[in-house]
């Protein structure tokens, strides 16, 4: 949401402040909203300030209501958190054990390849203690789908829900060499991670290789760090 900057303002109040509660929650609104869209587009170095910006508001009402960039960004990711908790409820449903895992491997890194900030929580960067607080629950949601496909003999024996964090890890590197080339090469790179935690046939991968001429550029893209 860009444009001219939105002057901090005293609002007149008809008995209670209502008025002024209304804009404070607004701007709350439009600070989040605005974080959530910086952050997938620029990732966790954005500033306050840019989000300010971006939400068309004074960087003072950006204080007033987180006192730095770390406060909203840990607001963003525990909504992403949570919406990882989504994915594996939706995979749940999926009666096939081995279809439900794969899914909620496809859901989450669909949206890590179009969310830079997401991408960068789950790749180790950004606030520690935040990414830290964030793992326990992502595991627990998904220790149901991986004792559903041990149960059903689906999966090696020896992987575990923790296994997670570095199957999201390996993937940054395919979301990085992904752009400019092929938008969703690094759904081939899923497949070739998760065909490792099979225990029965694999099926086949639909997406391509890319093509010769591209690897010395997929190779340094991937050296970047983003």
């Amino acid at each position: 949401m860009r444009g001219a900057v939105v002057q901090d303002r005293a609002v007149s109040t008809d008995g209670g402040g209502r008025a002024t509660r209304k804009d404070s929650v607004r701007n709350r609104v439009r600070l989040i909203d605005a974080a959530r869209a910086i952050f997938a587009e620029r990732g966790f170095s954005a500033s306050l300030d840019d989000i300010a910006k971006q939400a068309g508001v004074g960087i003072g009402t950006a204080y007033r209501h987180f006192p730095n960039k770390q406060a909203i960004a840990e607001l963003v990711l525990a909504d992403a958190t949570e919406q990882i908790a989504v994915d594996a409820r939706t995979a749940l449903a999926i009666d096939d054990p081995w279809q439900a895992l794969a899914t909620f491997f496809d859901l989450v890194a669909t949206r890590q390849a179009a969310d830079r900030g997401l991408y960068e929580a789950l790749t180790g960067q950004g606030d520690a203690e935040a990414q830290a607080r964030i793992w326990p629950e992502i595991v627990a949601a998904v220790t149901e789908l991986f004792d559903r496909a041990h149960g059903a003999g689906v999966i090696r024996a020896d992987a575990a829900p923790p296994d997670i964090a570095a199957i999201f890890a390996l993937l940054g590197p395919a979301f990085e060499m992904s752009h400019g080339i092929t938008p969703d090469l690094w759904r081939r790179y899923l497949v070739l991670i998760l065909d490792g935690l099979r225990a029965t046939d694999r099926p086949a991968i639909s997406t391509p290789p890319p093509p010769v001429e591209s690897l010395d550029a997929m190779l340094k893209a991937g050296k970047r760090r983003p």
